[in-house]
């Protein structure tokens, strides 16, 4: 007995061991370089760090003021320590990304053991390690790969918690902590832990009113601040920016819809619930599509992997499989079924907040919670494959399986770490680090440097591959609405008198001066890079895309 213990748990730290390489091994440069919004999370973490203030000036605040939204601050300040251990850099800024994703298969394993067995726990384990979903954005600053964890681990402690109440209010506290990590938790929490109250009732309702009424009063004092800046409407404005559709795109559907006829049944099948409704349920159905999960992911690179669905073609038959399991499972008398009900009502209502926005049915980060189900049912799947093994010819179909179920993860994680970081380039706004690298070691010989701010906002990456002093950026910055003509050449604004950012307008030549250097993006300015043969320009730097596209240039007016 004690043997069998500790070979299990030897498989499970061996398959820990792999996952922690899998999402550290060259962490600063797969993905390629940090997209704008990990840019943001290393900027406020770093300006939390230096000011106690995010960067625009919020002392310790609730929801961060980014540039462009206000941001929840579990990552910002989950982040804050890795930043004064590793600087900005890609380590620093993705590293809770990390630790995150391994605690999620630490909770996930002690979530099926409790609901399961050892067994199920650690293929369940060995499905999640090796997921394409989850090692990408266990991989990256995205709040995707924040908020699992906390949702597995208040599950975990729920249903160990109808044995123990200490353990249910640790499962409180985590659903509550769940939804600072990101916006679509606001919804899925509250909707997932009744479902678990109403799987569960007969237990929890032995706690008492008392006991519950504390584990109320805990779970809206972790929620005070967030609720707070819920009724400042700091916590909505997001939504309503990613809402499935705007009031005035669904009214033009309407109209259209009515354009050849006013009567009853055509208002009936043309009015504005209708049609958002209608748009819902396309995203929601979307979400469980095989174009999805299984053949191309979410369409932006930065969310999947190209050639990759969010889950492996050997998930098919294990999925279908599982799904048996599921179905046989909620047949079963009141006790044994609550573990299958709890599986299918989380899948069931995962994908709702991602279907109330737009794009929300293929939008993997927006996604993420249906995750923990799905790999569920395939190790479900798998299980019950393994046992349904009866004779040689039936074992060696398996072997085969098991063989092909290898090779597309090796397939994977080739691609993963070899082609996917070089043709996912535009996605992650490659060319920042090395420009601005440049910029920097040449900063001292130069009055005035100029920043295209049209390609990307250059802003974000100039204070970060910097480390500018965030003190003095929130004394100098008065906004970033562009003046015209704020120098000759340039429609922008400017950071002190010396940083300006903004549309260089054509011709750019002109915008060369002794004592100037100018960034130019090669697809938005210097569209004829024959230009930089004039006699008067001197061409400092060209940084190119990994297939050789220019896509920066730095360059000056030759000195006399």
């Amino acid at each position: 007995m004690k043997s069998k213990f500790g070979l299990k748990h030897i498989l499970f730290i061996s398959l820990f061991i792999v996952g922690v390489f899998l999402r550290l091994w060259q962490i600063n440069s797969v993905p390629k370089e940090l997209f704008g919004d990990e840019i943001d999370v290393g900027l406020q973490a770093y300006s939390i760090l230096t000011t106690g203030k995010d960067y625009l000036g919020n002392r310790f605040p609730v929801m961060f003021h980014s540039f462009s939204e206000y941001r929840l601050p579990y990552q910002l300040y989950v982040d804050v320590p890795f930043i004064k251990l590793f600087g900005l850099g890609g380590l620093g800024v993705r590293m809770p990304s990390v630790l995150m994703g391994l605690l999620t298969l630490i909770a996930l394993y002690f979530l099926v053991k409790e609901l399961f067995d050892t067994k199920l726990a650690l293929i369940s384990t060995l499905f999640l390690l090796f997921s394409p979903w989850h090692v990408n954005f266990s991989r990256q600053a995205n709040d995707a790969g924040m908020i699992l964890p906390f949702v597995i681990l208040g599950t975990l402690f729920f249903a160990k918690g109808l044995r123990r109440f200490n353990y249910f209010l640790l499962s409180v506290i985590f659903f509550s902590i769940g939804i600072y990590t990101y916006a679509i938790a606001a919804l899925f929490i509250p909707v997932f832990f009744i479902v678990l109250f109403i799987i569960y009732r007969g237990a929890v309702i032995k706690f008492g009113l008392k006991r519950l009424f504390i584990a109320g009063i805990i779970g809206i004092t972790v929620l005070l601040p967030y609720i707070n800046s819920t009724f400042s409407g700091k916590t909505t404005k997001r939504f309503s920016d990613i809402q499935v559709a705007s009031h005035d795109e669904i009214m033009q559907e309407v109209v259209d819809g009515r354009r050849w006829s006013g009567s009853f049944i055509t208002r009936v099948f043309y009015n504005k619930n209708r049609v958002y409704f209608e748009k819902v349920i396309k995203n929601y159905m979307s979400a469980f599509s095989t174009n999805f999960l299984f053949t191309r992911g979410d369409s932006n690179m930065r969310q999947a992997i190209e050639g990759f669905g969010q889950m492996y073609y050997f998930d098919i038959p294990l999925l279908l499989l599982g799904i048996f399991v599921l179905l046989r499972g909620l047949n079963k008398k009141s006790g044994e079924s609550s573990k299958f009900k709890l599986i299918f009502l989380w899948l069931l209502f995962a994908p709702v907040p991602s279907a109330l926005t737009r794009n929300g049915g293929t939008h993997a980060s927006r996604l993420t919670l249906m995750l923990p189900p799905l790999v569920l049912l395939s190790s479900l799947g798998f299980v019950h494959m393994a046992n349904s093994l009866k004779n040689f010819k039936m074992k060696l179909l398996f072997t085969a399986f098991v063989i092909l179920a290898a090779f597309n993860v090796l397939y994977f994680i080739h691609r993963y770490f070899v082609i996917w970081p070089n043709i996912s380039w535009r996605f992650w706004q490659y060319g920042y680090k090395d420009t601005l690298a440049f910029v920097k070691s040449v900063d001292g010989n130069y009055q005035k440097i100029i920043f295209n701010n049209t390609y990307e906002p250059s802003l974000p990456r100039f204070l970060f591959y910097y480390g500018y002093d965030m003190n003095q950026f929130q004394k100098q910055f008065k906004g970033d609405v562009h003046q015209v003509n704020i120098i000759e050449g340039l429609n922008g604004f400017s950071l002190g008198d010396k940083y300006y950012f903004g549309e260089l307008k054509k011709p750019i030549e002109r915008l060369a001066k002794q004592g100037t250097l100018v960034v130019a993006s090669a697809e938005k300015d210097a569209t004829n890079p024959s230009i930089f043969e004039n006699s008067n320009l001197d061409l400092l730097k060209t940084v190119n895309s990994p297939d050789d596209i220019p896509i920066f240039y730095v360059y000056t007016e030759i000195s006399r």
